[in-house]
């Protein structure tokens, strides 16, 4: 079981995700058992870690808190940078 704290992402678009980037941050998207979209944003040093302990298969579940409630999930989703050692974005949905 590995755990990640994510905070609310306010804005969408390009600029605003590099600037999320800039910040050591992650722009994802989480999809709920409702399938309500769910703007997200993580630490990105703490995902590198989960890569580097759990690795990434599309078995891998997560438990990801936000606003105080755990959510327990799996990787949609994964898109990294061609060359560097970089998370471009992630997405998420939530099973049972």
């Amino acid at each position: 079981m590995f755990k990640i704290n994510t905070e609310t992402r306010l804005f969408t678009g390009k600029a605003n995700n590099k600037k999320l980037r800039r910040l050591n941050k992650i722009p994802a998207i989480m999809q709920d058992i409702n399938y309500k979209l769910i703007l997200i944003q993580l630490n990105h040093n703490d995902f590198l870690n989960f890569l580097d302990i759990k690795g990434y298969t599309e078995e891998t579940i997560l438990y990801l808190d936000y606003i105080s409630k755990k959510y327990k999930v799996k990787i949609k989703d994964l898109q990294l940078h061609p060359f560097k050692r970089l998370v471009i974005h992630i997405d998420f949905y939530e099973i049972k």
